[in-house]
């Protein structure tokens, strides 16, 4: 995967001549009207910039071609120049658009292009409220885990030494839990968008001290927010800076695909097994009626 991507590179850097004369290629996701769209501008010296990317993803759980098939060899042009790109794209379209990215990577796209794309994506909430904890420690494990990937961050939980961990880490597997049976999504296409404590109901106490003085101390509450959101790749590639971050960001969506379709086979074959088990009840019901009458 590194000398694929380090090499598609080099080919990417085509001249003017080349860009204008091959036709735009068309949209291929068929899962959703509203795609994901990835706009270029050509100048004098080829290829110049990312210009903006469109706002509405192919869901990858509303049909059975879960990603995007792009054939950009025999089109004749490379997958930078493509119009439509899912969250969860095929390995080799990934590489192909992360080299690209990195081949342009001095023109930045607009952050409201990223936000029109984030709104879109999925998102499932989780709580957990009274907690026996001082918010401002609970806040420290919280913000440990926001930002990572929700296997990344299960890992990072795992070695924490906080007395908390294990909670924020159950919340974490029970909302990725929540996504798996809502929609199919499993812990490696999910990303921790937002994970932090706030005040809960603190509680009144006496608090006695020395030469028979008493005053008055407070047992802290919090409640805990976690919000996860599925990962946009693409978004990721191109907002990656170095050639390294590019690779994690492949590796991670390789995992993705691998643990989405073997979810896929999963739930299929437990579909085929229910339909078999109501066949045969349905046929058990049947003789009974008949021995009946």
């Amino acid at each position: 995967m590194a000398h694929s991507l380090t090499s598609r590179m080099s080919r990417l850097l085509i001249s003017r001549q080349f860009i204008s004369k091959t036709p735009a290629l068309p949209i291929a996701s068929s899962s959703s009207p509203k795609t994901f769209g990835l706009l270029q501008k050509s100048a004098n010296k080829g290829i110049r910039c990312l210009s903006s990317m469109a706002a509405v993803p192919a869901r990858p759980n509303n049909s059975s071609n879960n990603t995007i098939q792009i054939n950009a060899r025999t089109l004749g042009v490379d997958h930078g120049a493509t119009k439509s790109l899912s969250p969860l794209v095929s390995i080799a379209d990934a590489e192909n658009f992360a080299a690209f990215a990195h081949a342009n990577r001095h023109q930045k796209v607009k952050p409201f292009i990223f936000k029109r794309r984030r709104v879109q994506l999925k998102t499932y909430v989780g709580n957990e409220r009274n907690i026996r904890h001082s918010p401002w420690r609970m806040n420290l494990v919280c913000q440990f885990a926001a930002g990572l990937t929700v296997p990344e961050a299960l890992k990072q939980l795992m070695f924490c030494r906080k007395v908390k961990a294990p909670l924020v880490a159950k919340i974490i597997r029970r909302t990725a839990n929540l996504a798996d049976i809502r929609d199919g999504y499993q812990a490696s296409q999910l990303e921790v968008a937002e994970c932090f404590a706030t005040h809960g109901s603190h509680l009144k106490r006496v608090k006695i001290m020395g030469r028979g003085r008493s005053g008055k101390k407070h047992r802290r509450h919090c409640h805990i927010r976690l919000v996860l959101r599925e990962i946009d790749f693409p978004t990721k590639l191109v907002q990656a800076e170095s050639i390294n971050q590019k690779r994690r960001w492949l590796g991670y969506l390789k995992t993705a695909t691998d643990d989405y379709e073997k979810a896929k086979v999963e739930r299929e074959e437990l579909a085929e097994l229910e339909a078999m088990a109501a066949e045969l009840e349905k046929e058990a019901r049947k003789k009974k009626e008949a021995e009946e009458n």
